[in-house]
């Protein structure tokens, strides 16, 4: 498979050598192709991901909210478990 950089080099051959305009233009013409393409190809890739990046920095703000939920959750729990514990040896102590 041909490359562009391949296609460049023959570009130079074709200039350094009595290559016909002719020749010279459509490599040109075939060389703009080439980055045309690779430029829209790039264009896509980076809205894809834009639109990956903006998707993941969301998903991460919900799973930390939701983390930060579940361990106000865990520690209010434990919170009143220790003070239970407190009041029943409390309770006990001056029985």
């Amino acid at each position: 498979m041909i490359t562009l950089k391949d296609d460049i080099e023959n570009l130079d051959r074709m200039i350094d050598g009595d290559t016909p305009k002719d020749k010279i233009r459509s490599q040109i013409r075939l060389i703009a192709r080439e980055v045309a393409a690779l430029e829209a190809d790039y264009a896509g890739l980076a809205q894809a991901h834009s639109e990956l990046q903006s998707g993941l920095e969301e998903r991460i703000s919900k799973l930390q909210e939701k983390d930060k939920r579940e361990l106000r959750k865990w520690f209010d729990e434990q919170t009143k478990k220790n003070a239970e514990f407190i009041k029943s040896r409390s309770l006990n102590y001056y029985a």
